[in-house]
């Protein structure tokens, strides 16, 4: 018997319907035909390296041979389900699924910008384009009273003592953990004391002249501004870290949007409103 009458005799027997319908249907419901390498699961130094890697940054020890055996276990059996359900399809229409592979997809197409180092003229460049951002902060020596917690009645009286001071007279502060005077201080200090609704009023009061009141995080103040630096132009050796930061985030920015835009270019894409 030859190899022709040999299949026609097979593909009458029912058995071999059966199994021919249901590759068909595998096939169907995987979308594609399976391939024989998927059904290779290769356990080698690489995998079982990285397996002991992550077990000793968890845990900072090395694991025992039984613990090492479970991790190859564990290994081999999230890759058969991995791959027995994109086999069956069960991968499409996941959101989770899908945002994952989007995630791993634009990690890898900023991976060269993340590990790029600038020149310094590059740098240069965006200090030069936006100096007030990197500038230092503007310095301020100022003198406070503390005149107690914010209510109608302490605002009313600051008036008050705000022109016994103006004429000359001394007013009595209340007691606060905060310092009566400050020299040079650059803003972010003062607002770690006083609160950033105080660091901004102080921006405008003019100099030499009691002013107030002035609300900060613990109440109201007068406040005398003695001196006022302009912030200094910016250096790249001062602000080196802050500005590489900025150029690598848009260097990433970049290479994502590069990315994605080259990919979109090989999809037709169709909205289709309801009406």
């Amino acid at each position: 018997m030859d190899w022709k009458t040999t299949v026609r005799a097979l593909l009458k027997e029912p058995l071999a319907h059966f199994l021919i319908a249901g590759a068909m249907v595998f096939w169907l419901l995987s979308g594609r035909a399976p391939d024989l390498g998927e059904r290779r699961i290769v356990v080698d130094k690489a995998v079982v390296g990285a397996m002991v890697e992550r077990f000793y940054g968890s845990f900072h020890r090395l694991p025992t041979p039984d613990e090492t055996d479970g991790m190859i276990r564990d290994y081999v059996a999230d890759q058969v389900y991995y791959r027995e359900a994109l086999r069956l399809g069960l991968d499409q229409g996941d959101e989770v699924v899908v945002r994952r592979m989007r995630r791993k997809l634009e990690s890898l197409s900023v991976a060269d910008a993340e590990t790029a180092e600038p020149s310094d003229p590059q740098l240069q460049a965006l200090i030069d384009k936006d100096p007030a951002r990197y500038a230092e902060d503007p310095r301020t020596s100022f003198e406070q009273i503390y005149l107690g917690a914010d209510t109608p009645a302490s605002r009313a009286a600051a008036n008050a003592q705000l022109a016994q001071l103006r004429g000359g007279k001394p007013v009595s502060a209340q007691p606060a953990p905060l310092p009566a005077k400050l020299d040079n201080a650059g803003a972010s200090d003062i607002s770690g004391l006083f609160g950033d609704e105080f660091t901004l009023a102080l921006r405008d009061l003019p100099l030499g002249q009691w002013q107030g009141p002035i609300a900060s995080g613990l109440g109201l103040h007068l406040v005398r501004v003695s001196a006022r630096a302009a912030p200094s132009k910016p250096s790249l050796a001062k602000v080196r870290q802050r500005v590489t930061n900025d150029w690598r985030a848009a260097a990433i920015a970049k290479a994502q949007a590069d990315a994605y835009k080259k990919m979109l270019g090989g999809y037709d894409v169709a909205i289709e409103l309801p009406k």
